[in-house]
């Protein structure tokens, strides 16, 4: 699909938003305290590990173990206004995905 690393754990951020609904996904719960906020918490989670409430499910979790994108993670733990800019790149090129000029 043309998507980097850094592409691919900037869009896992969306996160952020929402949470899992049993009878859509088969899992329940939200990935932040508050996921009506769109912020890096979504990483901060992550590195803090499991937490009653949370849900971090296999490919969430593989963001933490995988040496790629671990740094990534950190990285946008660390600082928000470095995701907010990775994020809007990444989610611009998905958007565009297959879009061709006339």
């Amino acid at each position: 699909m043309g998507l980097s690393d850094k592409d691919i754990v900037a869009l896992s951020g969306g996160h952020t938003l929402g949470r899992c609904h049993k009878e859509r996904s088969g899992f329940e719960g939200p990935w932040t305290t508050n996921p009506l906020i769109f912020d890096n918490t979504y990483f901060t989670e992550l590195l803090s590990g499991e937490k009653e409430g949370l849900i971090q499910l296999p490919s969430d979790k593989a963001l933490i173990s995988d040496p790629a994108f671990r740094p990534l993670v950190e990285k946008y733990a660390a600082d928000e206004d470095a995701f907010f800019a990775d994020y809007a790149e990444a989610h611009m090129k998905l958007s565009e995905l297959g879009f061709a000029d006339a």
